[in-house]
């Protein structure tokens, strides 16, 4: 079963504050699922997403 990560662990994995972990959930292009007011991302989504702009300066 793919795992999701919340917030928080998006931050702790990228090492970024929490306001900035919440701008890159913001970001049209971010993978993300809201359930509620919950947001979260696949773990394997992140990790594409991490590939994808990898070397790259990303607005947030």
């Amino acid at each position: 079963m793919e795992k999701f990560l919340t917030v928080k662990e998006v931050s702790d994995v990228l090492r970024l504050g929490k306001t900035n972990t919440y701008k890159l959930f913001q970001r049209k292009d971010f993978p993300k699922v809201t359930i509620g007011k919950k947001l979260l991302v696949k773990e394997s989504e992140l990790d594409g997403y991490i590939e994808k702009y990898g070397g790259a300066i990303i607005e947030i």
